[in-house]
């Protein structure tokens, strides 16, 4: 007697709203282009594109400069310079050469720092996991000790191998 397969009662009906399928199981959904639709509409063309370009003047320079904190960097500051339309006199490259040379004597002495961090951290791994060849070498030396009979007394490990192959 054969038995009618009967649909689940969910088949057919859309899917509610947000559900993604198989996110019960660690999936995620994703969103493509086609799902959204194209970038933008043809008839869409703004008429800035269509301008004549402007000539920019020096004196925006000034309004340019963005120290918003998202353009701040802990180490060097702001992007431009804040007084790049003052005067650069002898006492400002006098300064600037005493801050570079504290920097390079800053640089010098993290560096020293750096490669002995970078020595003591190798040394560590090393003695954590030591190399193969160090891991046998206590064992090489007893090899010394072999003597000739011994040597040629020892199975060849393919012997092993073809013999059971040969002998099932």
């Amino acid at each position: 007697m054969a038995t009618k397969k009967r649909n689940k009662a969910f088949m057919g009906m859309p899917a509610p709203l947000g559900y993604v399928p198989g996110l019960g199981r660690g999936a995620t959904g994703f969103t493509t282009r086609s799902d959204i639709g194209p970038a933008r509409e043809t008839g869409d063309i703004s008429d800035e594109r269509h301008a004549p370009p402007t000539k920019r003047r020096d004196d925006d320079d000034d309004d340019d400069t963005d120290l918003n904190d998202s353009n701040f960097d802990e180490e060097f500051g702001y992007g431009g310079s804040l007084f790049k339309n003052g005067p650069y006199e002898k006492d400002d490259e006098e300064a600037d050469e005493i801050y570079e040379s504290i920097d390079k004597r800053m640089d010098e002495k993290r560096k020293e720092r750096r490669e002995r961090r970078f020595q003591e951290e190798i040394e560590k791994y090393r003695q954590e996991r030591p190399k193969i060849q160090q891991q046998f070498s206590d064992l090489k030396r007893k090899l010394a000790d072999v003597t000739a009979e011994e040597w040629m007394s020892m199975p060849e490990v393919g012997d092993v191998r073809n013999k059971r192959q040969r002998n099932p």
